[in-house]
């Protein structure tokens, strides 16, 4: 199963109307963790973890920049680094390239 197909049955979506927009999230996702790790490819088992920052990214869709949310007694927190909760598994995977993160110069 790949990562749309996944993100679509976590999500339960079973139309094809979200398909463009899960395609670029999945995109971005990849790209993203790719310079996160360090590496060239995603490595092998550690497939979920786009998937899983594919939903969190999908759910928030026009909340984007949002650092919390608050509401009738509800309140939302979203992180600001998606990848930060995996840090121990990717390091684990990928020890030779991953620092924790993007450096900046």
């Amino acid at each position: 199963m790949d990562y749309i197909s996944q993100a679509k049955t976590l999500l339960g979506i079973n139309d094809n109307l979200q398909d463009t927009l899960l395609e670029t999230i999945a995109t971005l996702t990849t790209s993203h963790f790719l310079a996160y790790a360090g590496v060239g490819d995603v490595p092998n088992g550690l497939e979920y973890i786009i998937t899983e920052v594919m939903v969190k990214r999908f759910n928030r869709i026009g909340a984007e920049g949002m650092a919390s949310h608050s509401l009738e007694g509800t309140s939302m927190t979203f992180s600001v680094d998606d990848f930060k909760e995996y840090d121990s598994i990717i390091k684990r995977v990928c020890s030779k390239t991953f620092s924790a993160g993007f450096k900046i110069l």
